[in-house]
């Protein structure tokens, strides 16, 4: 599944972390590590006449060593319903009959480079190579089977309190014996305001092509506040409504993240 955190939520927690990110930090020359975990749950017919509710419980592992970013990404699911998981969300596929099961997700790893020479001019930008291995099942509809790949920017502009963010990508897609998936491209606008140091709003427009010729493109707005309770931990709740007979009908989620500051122990 793809994760439906924003990725402007990362700026916001360098925006929000302190002096440590104005100046040489640990991440400058040690790997800090992150773990984010939650909960994601949405509903929607995505063009058939029944409902199918997904359940998503993710777990992601990054770390991080000034501009590079590495990260592990996966989780538990449970389907109910006849849409199919094709292209990392649901679609109504071909033949869909309805079903009720549970299995892992597909498992993506990632490496994302910042341009982090732009944060003093409020510019921020990242560059991301992602692949995703086929660790959900295809026989029972969580997965396609094969091995995907993804190019991905993303930008972002602080102005004060507020700052608008983009997502431009490309995605090519492994497509099994039994199904004709194509490439697509995808993309997403938002803007984020930041109440005050600790918590942040915001919302986005996320857009992308159906992997299927013959659906829908899925199109979602969501609304967001995320929350930095310490140094080292922060939450983030999401709400999400579908645009397009692809998309979901409704969806939340809740996750955290517990930043592992390096210790000591980083230095010897």
């Amino acid at each position: 599944m793809i994760s439906r955190v924003p990725w402007a939520f990362g700026i916001y927690v360098v925006l929000c972390a302190g002096p440590t990110f104005a100046q040489d930090s640990f991440e400058d020359y040690f790997w800090s590590s992150r773990v984010t975990t939650g909960f994601d749950y949405s509903t929607g017919k995505y063009g058939l006449t029944e409902a199918t509710q997904i359940a998503f419980l993710p777990v992601t592992l990054q770390t991080v060593r000034g501009p590079l970013t590495l990260k592990i990404s996966g989780g538990g699911m449970r389907v109910t319903g006849p849409a199919l998981i094709l292209d990392g969300n649901a679609t109504a596929g071909t033949a869909a009959v309805s079903r009720s099961v549970t299995g892992l997700a597909d498992t993506s790893v990632s490496a994302m480079y910042s341009y982090r020479e732009l944060y003093d001019r409020g510019i921020y930008i990242d560059l991301t190579a992602r692949a995703k291995f086929p660790t959900a099942s295809f026989a029972k509809g969580l997965g396609t089977g094969e091995v995907d790949g993804a190019l991905q920017i993303d930008g972002a502009f602080a102005w004060g309190k507020v700052m608008p963010f983009a997502t431009l990508g490309y995605k090519v897609n492994g497509s099994p014996d039994s199904l004709a998936l194509r490439n697509v491209k995808f993309g997403s606008l938002g803007l984020q305001y930041a109440l005050n140091e600790r918590m942040s709003t915001g919302v986005s427009y996320d857009y992308r092509q159906s992997a299927l010729a013959t659906s829908s493109d899925p199109q979602e707005a969501m609304a967001y506040i995320s929350y930095r309770f310490t140094d080292v931990w922060s939450l983030n709740l999401y709400g999400v409504g579908g645009m397009s007979k692809n998309s979901p009908a409704a969806g939340m989620g809740l996750t955290f993240t517990y930043r592992v500051k390096p210790g000591p122990a980083a230095i010897r």
